[in-house]
């Protein structure tokens, strides 16, 4: 599915990745953990040319990614991103954040248009259901929590129906128990549709309780490859050199449950301000 070479990608004199190999098959919850400054942003950046490695190339689905403009829409279409800061536009609903998911695959005057048709408000109104957001749908996205927010993102990205997602460090501003729904939703709706998911994290317990594989980067190098059951001490020195800091394990607390009625989906939706 995704296959990296010889990554490389230098700022001025700082070398953020050296020479980064890597294999990711179709249907696999990857977490690349790390601390802080590790690489871990940059190495998901460059997997989708929004930031162009210095050397090295990507492989999605036996095809190299290119940084033209055709290459750059296919890689659009097949690779979603989800944010550490949610991106979503506040003022819009969370039905109309959701459905620019299928903005890469419609025509270019409808998409500049951004008008959508019965069957994309219908995908985005399913992957709404899929995060448990199905009940929001119509109440502005600025509304909502940080937990809630990033669902949001999350239906985004399933909307978009891509090949891989990327999520980069999608809870490091959520409380732990928010932190393991939100990633629990992730998991799930990706295992329900086979998608590849390369998720960042610095937080030890999560990347041992939700990562399939588990990849350690330290200084802009992997460290570390391995199932979760392998990830002992010696292979976490390695991945922080400078020890665990605070918030790199975490224990659990609530989120508060909200409910909003769902209205009837409409036959176009247009992004209006709401």
């Amino acid at each position: 599915m995704i296959r990296i070479e010889g990554l490389s990608k230098r700022y001025g004199d700082v070398e953020a990745l050296h020479r980064i190999d890597l294999e990711v098959p179709r249907g696999e919850f990857l977490v690349v953990l790390g601390a802080s400054g590790a690489g871990k942003s940059t190495l998901l950046r460059s997997i989708n040319r929004l930031t162009e490695p210095t050397t090295g190339s990507v492989w999605l689905d036996g095809q190299p990614t290119t940084g033209d403009r055709a290459g750059l829409r296919a890689l659009r279409r097949d690779v979603a991103m989800i944010f550490q800061h949610y991106n979503v536009v506040p003022r819009l609903s969370v039905l109309k954040n959701v459905v620019t998911g299928r903005l890469g695959r419609m025509p270019a005057l409808a998409s500049w248009l951004q008008m959508f048709p019965a069957q994309d408000v219908a995908i985005a109104r399913e992957c709404l259901r899929r995060v448990g957001l199905d009940h929001k749908a119509e109440v502005r996205t600025d509304k909502l929590s940080g937990g809630q927010k990033q669902r949001v993102g999350i239906a985004r990205a399933l909307a978009q129906q891509p090949k891989v997602i990327l999520a980069d460090e999608p809870v490091a501003s959520l409380d732990p128990k928010t932190s393991r729904t939100v990633l629990n939703y992730l998991r799930e709706a990706c295992r329900a549709s086979g998608i590849t998911v390369i998720c960042n994290l610095h937080q030890v317990d999560y990347a041992r309780e939700f990562g399939e594989r588990i990849v350690g980067v330290a200084g802009g190098r992997i460290v570390f490859e391995g199932p979760p059951s392998a990830l002992d001490e010696a292979a976490l020195a390695r991945i922080y050199p400078g020890g665990i800091g605070e918030g790199e394990a975490e224990s659990p607390v609530a989120e508060a449950p909200s409910s909003v009625a769902v209205a009837a989906a409409p036959a176009q939706l247009t992004l209006e301000q709401s």
